[in-house]
Formats: C-alpha cells, sequence, structure tokens
C-alpha cells in the first residue's frame, strides 16, 4: 500500500483520494496497538528522550521490518504520521506518563521545557509537573517549588546554608539558565525578590534554633559583600530580621543580635581582661575580622569608642586582682571618660556594685575605689604617700593623675570628709606608731569626727608586742588620781601631744577623766579583789570623789553603790570592809573605846579644801555609815541588889541639890526646848525623888557594837556614877581625889544627870551636860549657880522659884 502510493507520487498521479481514505482506519500497527496513521509516530534516535516520558504510539518496527518502514516516510507523512520531533510537541505532551516524571533525566527535562515554550505553557502540564520531585538540586530531586535557579550574581545567598535546594546546573548543563521563564511558570524561584524572602525564612528559623555556625556568618559576609553596588541589596524586611534575631555566637556562650556584639580586634585587648564583653565567637580559620565593615552595616560593634556602653555591664575583675595590668585600669578609666563626656551616662547603681570589688593598687593593698584615696600634694605636710590607703603612684605612673574627674566619679576619695573617713577606717590595719600618730594629728586639723554609732578603736602602744588597737571604751584621757592604770589604757601616758589627746576628746568622745561611776567601780573592784590600800591611793580615792560631787552637784551617791568603805586601826593601815561594819566616831568616848579595832571611817591625816573630815562624814554617810554613837548598845549591871555595899550619904554633903535642880530648871526653861513650867517640875521632880549612895566598887558600863558577820565587839568603861531609874537612886563610886579623875568623874556625873532629867529629849543632852559639868565644880552653890545662869542666859520664872521653895523649904 506504500508503494502503491510512493509509485503514485513518482508518476505524479494524484494520491489525495486514495490516501484519504485509508488515512483514518485503525489498521496501523503501533507500539500502543492497532492505530490510525494519524497520530502516529516513526520513531528514530531523536524519539529517545520523549519516550522517557510519553507513552507515544511508535509504528511497529519489528512487525514492519527496521529498514523498510523508514524508506517510506514522505508517504507515512501523507497518511498523518509524525516523522520527526521537532514541531511535534503536543504528541508528547498528549501521552505523558504522569508517574514517571519524578527524578527525571536531565535531557527529559530540558524536553519537557522545549515543550512547555512551543506550546505556551499547557496547563495539564504546568499542574503536573508543580506536583513532582522532577529537578535534581543540590540536595536531591524536589519538585519545583522548592527549588532556587542559582544566579552569578545573588545566587551566594543560596550558599550561605546548605539546605536551601539550588537546581544542580552541573546537571542539566548550561541551557537551563535559557528556561527561566518556563522553570518560572513550574514554580522554580528565580528572582531575587522571591528568593530573598524564602531565605529570610529559613534564616529565622535557624536563628531561632540557634544553629547558625560561624561558616554560615562567613557565607553571609561574603554574600554581603559581594551584593554591594549591585543592584540586589537585602530589602528592609530582611533587614529587620538580621538586625532583631540573635543568630551571633559570642564569646560569653550565647547567642545575641548584631548591635548586642562586638567584633575583637588589638584595641579591645587591655578592656577585655577585666570584662566579659560580647565578643564574635570565631576563631583564626574563620577570619570574621576581615568583614569588618559589612559587620558593622549590620550593626556589630567594631571600634572601642562605639562599644564603652557594653563595659558598665560586662565588667568583670578577676579573682586575683593582682592580674589587672595598668593599661587595663588606663582602658577602663577612659571607657568611663567616654561614658561620662560622650554619652551622658552617670556611674548607676549597678555599675557602682561590679566597681565595688578590690582592683585598684594602693599602698594598702589591693582595694575598691570607694577605700581608695588619689594623693594631693597639698596633704604632703601631714602624710606620704604611703600611710594610707593612696592609689600606687608607682605602679601605674603619673598617667593615673590625669584621671582624677573619672576617678572621683567611680568613688575615689578627694575630698576633705570624705578623705578623714576613710583614711580614719584604715588606721586599725597600721600597727606602725608614727605613721599613726600623724593620722590622728591629720584628723584633728580637718576638724573630722566619726558618725556617732560607728566603733572606734584607739591604738596604745605596748612595750612587749609593739602595740595594739583597743576599743575607745577601755580609754580615759586624763587619769589626774593615778588610779586606773589596771582599768583604762591612759592616753596622756602614751601620747605626748595636746592636739592629739584634745582630738581623743572633743570628736572620738573618749571621756576626758574618770566618771564617778568609774570611781564606783573601782572602788567596787578594788572591794572585791583586795582587803587593803594604800594611803595615797585612799587619798586621792576619796579626794576625786569629793571633787565630783562638788562639781556636779546633782551627782549622788546611792547608797546601794559602794558596798565597803575605807577603815582604819591605830596603827593606821587602811581596810576595805564592810560598810555596815564601819562607823563614823561621832562620840569622842566611843572612838577611844573602840580604836584599837577596825570599825571606824578612814580621815586623811591633814584636812584639806577638797577633803576635810566634815565633808568626807557627809560622804560616807550618804553612802550608808552610820554613827558609832547610834551602833552600839549599852549594858549597864545592876547595883540594886547589893545594898550591903551601898552607902547612903547627903548629897548635900556633896553639892548643893538645891543648886542643880535650879541650875536645871533654867535650861529647861530658857533653851531650845522651851518646856512648859509644868513639864519642867515633873522632869527635875525624878532628880528630887533620889536616894544617893555611895559605893567603893567600880560603877561600868558595857558597850557592844554587832557587825554584819554575827560577832559582836564589846567594850567596857566605868562611868563612876550611875541613875538607877527602878529604884530611883543615884549611885556614886567614891572620888580618890585625883583632880584629872575629878574632871571625868564630873563628865560622868552631868552625863547621868542630863539623861535622867530629859529621857526622850536626848539631842539636849549634850548641852545640860556640859552646863552641869560647870556646875559640878561649883558645887552648885547658889551664888556661883546664878553667876552661870546669867553667863548662859538662863533664867526660872515664879512658878520654879515657888517650885524651888517648897521643895526646899529649909533652904
Amino acid at each position: 500500500m506504500l508503494n502503491f502510493i510512493q509509485y503514485l507520487r513518482k508518476n505524479h498521479l494524484p494520491s489525495d483520494n486514495f490516501v484519504n481514505s485509508i488515512r483514518e482506519g485503525s489498521w496501523l500497527k503501533t507500539s500502543c496497538g492497532p492505530r490510525s496513521p494519524v497520530g502516529s509516530v516513526l520513531n528514530d534516535s531523536r524519539w529517545q528522550v520523549a519516550s522517557q516520558i510519553s507513552d507515544i504510539p511508535f509504528i511497529d518496527h519489528t512487525y514492519y521490518g527496521e529498514e523498510e518502514i523508514f524508506n517510506y516516510k514522505e508517504e507515512l507523512k501523507l497518511l498523518g504520521v509524525i516523522v520527526d520531533l521537532s514541531g511535534n510537541y503536543q504528541v508528547v505532551i498528549d501521552h505523558l506518563k504522569s508517574p514517571c516524571l519524578a527524578s527525571l533525566s536531565a535531557e527529559a527535562f530540558l524536553l519537557i521545557m522545549e515543550c512547555i515554550r512551543y506550546l505556551k505553557a499547557p496547563s495539564n502540564l504546568l499542574n503536573t509537573l508543580k506536583g513532582v520531585s522532577c529537578l535534581k538540586t543540590s540536595i536531591g530531586f524536589k519538585t519545583p517549588a522548592e527549588c532556587f535557579l542559582y544566579d552569578k550574581v545573588w545566587g551566594c545567598i543560596l550558599e550561605v546554608f546548605n539546605c536551601l535546594p539550588v537546581i544542580d546546573h552541573k546537571f542539566y548543563g548550561e541551557k537551563i539558565f535559557s528556561y527561566k521563564d518556563e522553570l518560572k511558570q513550574i514554580g522554580v524561584v528565580i528572582d531575587f525578590k522571591d528568593a530573598i524572602k524564602k531565605f529570610a525564612c529559613v534564616f529565622e528559623q535557624k536563628a531561632s534554633e540557634t544553629s547558625i555556625n560561624q561558616q554560615h556568618v562567613r557565607s553571609l559576609l561574603s554574600c554581603c559583600r559581594l551584593l554591594k553596588g549591585t543592584d540586589y541589596s537585602f530589602p528592609s524586611d530582611f533587614s529587620l530580621i538580621i538586625g532583631k534575631f540573635e543568630w551571633l555566637h559570642t564569646s560569653v556562650g550565647d547567642f545575641r543580635c548584631p548591635k548586642k556584639c562586638i567584633l575583637y580586634g588589638p584595641e579591645w585587648k587591655s578592656i577585655s581582661s577585666i570584662t566579659c564583653l560580647p565578643f564574635i565567637d570565631c576563631n583564626e580559620k574563620c577570619g570574621l575580622d576581615e568583614y569588618k565593615e559589612e559587620l558593622k552595616n549590620i550593626g556589630v560593634i567594631t571600634e572601642l569608642k562605639d562599644g564603652v556602653r557594653f563595659v558598665p555591664e560586662c565588667l568583670n575583675f578577676p579573682s586575683d586582682p593582682s592580674t589587672i595590668s595598668p593599661e587595663s585600669v588606663f582602658s577602663l578609666l577612659e571607657c568611663i571618660r567616654s561614658l561620662m563626656e560622650e554619652h551622658k551616662l552617670s556611674i548607676e547603681d549597678g555599675f557602682r556594685k561590679r566597681l565595688s570589688n578590690n582592683w585598684l593598687k594602693t599602698h594598702a593593698g589591693y582595694r575598691s575605689p570607694e577605700k581608695s584615696l588619689l594623693f594631693d600634694s597639698e596633704w604632703s605636710s601631714f602624710l606620704n604617700p604611703t600611710d594610707g590607703p593612696f592609689i600606687d603612684a608607682d605602679f601605674y605612673g603619673p598617667k593615673i593623675e590625669v584621671y582624677q574627674k573619672e576617678l572621683n566619679a567611680i568613688g575615689v576619695t578627694s575630698d576633705v570628709d570624705n578623705f578623714c573617713s576613710l583614711l580614719a577606717s584604715h588606721l586599725e590595719s597600721l600597727s606602725d606608731h608614727d605613721t599613726i600618730v600623724k593620722i590622728y594629728l591629720y584628723l584633728h586639723e580637718h576638724n573630722w569626727k566619726p558618725e556617732k554609732n560607728a566603733a572606734k578603736k584607739v591604738w596604745i602602744l605596748d612595750g612587749i608586742k609593739g602595740g595594739k588597737w583597743v576599743d575607745s571604751e577601755e580609754c580615759i584621757v586624763h587619769d589626774p588620781a593615778k588610779l586606773f592604770g589596771s582599768k583604762f589604757y591612759i592616753l596622756e601616758d602614751i601620747y605626748d601631744n595636746n592636739d592629739i589627746l584634745r582630738f581623743f576628746h572633743h570628736k572620738v568622745d573618749i571621756k576626758n577623766k574618770p566618771s564617778l561611776e568609774d570611781y564606783v567601780d573601782l572602788w567596787n573592784d578594788w572591794g572585791s579583789s583586795m582587803e587593803q590600800l594604800s594611803y595615797e591611793e585612799c587619798c586621792n580615792f576619796w579626794t576625786s570623789i569629793s571633787i565630783h560631787l562638788s562639781i556636779n552637784e546633782e551627782k549622788k551617791l546611792d547608797d546601794n553603790l559602794l558596798m565597803k568603805l575605807p577603815a582604819t586601826s591605830e596603827n593606821n593601815e587602811i581596810f576595805l570592809v564592810d560598810k555596815k561594819d564601819v562607823f563614823i566616831p561621832d562620840n569622842l568616848h566611843m572612838k577611844k573605846l573602840f580604836e584599837r579595832e577596825k570599825v571606824f571611817v578612814w580621815y586623811p591625816q591633814h584636812n584639806s579644801t577638797a577633803l576635810s573630815k566634815r565633808k568626807l562624814s557627809e560622804i560616807y554617810r550618804k553612802i550608808g555609815a552610820r554613827n558609832i554613837s547610834e551602833s552600839v548598845s549599852k549594858e549597864e549591871s545592876s547595883l540594886m541588889n547589893d545594898d550591903g555595899k551601898l552607902k547612903y550619904v547627903d548629897p548635900n554633903n556633896i553639892f548643893s541639890l538645891m543648886g542643880l535642880v535650879k541650875l536645871t530648871l533654867g535650861f529647861l526653861a530658857c533653851s531650845s526646848l522651851k518646856m512648859e513650867p509644868k513639864k519642867r517640875h515633873e522632869a527635875v521632880q525624878s532628880l528630887l525623888n533620889l536616894s544617893f549612895h555611895e559605893t567603893l566598887e567600880p560603877i561600868d558600863v558595857s558597850y557592844s557594837l554587832s557587825l554584819s558577820s554575827g560577832g559582836v565587839i564589846t567594850k567596857k568603861a566605868n562611868k563612876r556614877v550611875r541613875w538607877e531609874s527602878q529604884g530611883c537612886k543615884f549611885i556614886i563610886q567614891k572620888m580618890d581625889g585625883d583632880l584629872g579623875d575629878s574632871w571625868k568623874y564630873a563628865t560622868n556625873f552631868s552625863e547621868a544627870i542630863s539623861e535622867g532629867v530629859l529621857r526622850g529629849n536626848q539631842d539636849h543632852v549634850p548641852a545640860l551636860s556640859e552646863l552641869i559639868t560647870y556646875g559640878f565644880f561649883l558645887k552648885f552653890k547658889n551664888e556661883e549657880i546664878d553667876f552661870l545662869m546669867e553667863s548662859k542666859n538662863l533664867q526660872i520664872d515664879l512658878e520654879d522659884e515657888e517650885f524651888l521653895s517648897s521643895a526646899f523649904p529649909y533652904d
């Protein structure tokens, strides 16, 4: 049949009718079964690629013969058979094998691109390709929408991360770049605008996962450099992402955004040793330092002057301050200067707290700024730089003085008030006496005073150990009495400079002299630790007590303050005795009687204005000492039962009883008693009722003094007379006529009469006794008694005259 058609053609015979009659029938055997010639394909090598992706109805060569069938190309072509691929891409599309489109070979994919181009992007083909992993990329076969077509200018962004599927142009060859439009139609990212959006998403994800490494950073920076000056600059949205996300790993171990990172350089060396600055973490191989400009453009700090704001938060002194070099300190001070002048920042609490470590080298060791001083030449007249915590200029050199303003700002002291306080606080670390004296003089000169409740220490020289610091409460400035050497440190014995002594008293509030309370404590300490005192100690002590009470009249010695008082015996030794067992010798007879006992208070041998016996007695009484006269108990042995030894005598043979009664009435009437006549008469009536007796036996009286221990001291005295009130007898021991004894006799007589008459009015006994003693030596003669009464301004009333007349009718 084909031969027939070929014959007609060669002979120029009409063949149309015949061709048309047979071209529609399904009589042609193909790879897809019997088909009509129209749409069937004569296969040759050019259709080999197409056969990979389409089930094309190829004429069965085996059936028709491999060589024979190709002899009839023109005849097959007249019948409608497709004999050439060029321009016949529709048949490829019509017979596509959809499941076989994945993982296409380069030739097959490029054939499809040709089909799309010449068939005007058929929608069915485009849709089919979009859902198939048909493109080979740097990370395997991917769907077109996942893929990027590399661009020689901006394609560097696709190389930053190894996760972006870039079309493998080595696999497809350079021809792939001629199909940009076709690739774009199936979803491949072709344009920079779209590529950067997808890159931004990947960057954001990586940053969120903190998985951006040094190589990624270097690649990105390299890309920034390559794109500079081209039409492909990063859009603002992506620039915001770069600046916002924390994607740069730093030397402090975390990820931070660019503006919070620093690119390390030589100028950072000094400050970096005392800080934990967020330098970008990079090794020498990474070489990020060559991208300084690119890093700066994305916000990274690349200059020290721009990064000083990091220093306050990142300050981190080493644990060993001796490793801090002067250069590091100068670098820090330069940063502080910049913060203050250019950034107008103040030294805030957080920064000040971090600065409070001991990092400044001073002559007193490493210290914080608040405890350091900057030496000024104006202080040289008082101090040397080595006398206090002055910044070590030998270590830092003269350059340190350039930073006085910055040092003051961080707390280094230069004004006098703070200077003095800091210098004073340094004192306790010193042990050189001369240096300490210089500092004391400086503090005095500048009128410095410690805070009210501050603990105060004073340097005390110690001959053995050199010296020590003690609490100010343990010191006094002066010890006038030289008594407190064992209780206080006496500063006048240590410091011979009056300015220092005034400083201690007026500024450090050390007591100038011992107080009354100190004397009380000292006395009680003596009382508990010793039995005897020296005369000098006792005299100085009680003189000081007397002066204290004279100057401070409002001060009183409570009777509960002192438990013991000084007592003395006839050998003048001074003992400390319980105040209940020591007495004021207000009665000389009792004093003589008990003088060998340690019962009488001590008095100085010589009266002085500051310490008279009268004043000292008043002090003793306030403390609780009692008068001896009020403390002894008297016991008289009774003579009532010794009638055989008593001899009645007429008193008028010894003295004039009337004169005695008259003198007594005159005293009762005219003394301060001012007794009424009736009571006067009753008082002397007891005298008139007496019967007088004489005895050769001694008339003794026992005086007993009870002690707090329970013991009793008893002394006997011969009284020579006694008024026995129970028997109304007045007993007289017979006199031997001795003059000295007569005076004693008269005294005993007068006391006995006075005590008997003035019962209940004992305060007036001494005055009446003295008056009767005068009368005794006058033997109470009437004329003599009248003269005596006149000299004493005494007289009796008419009632008394009448009483005397009735009592002595015969006189």
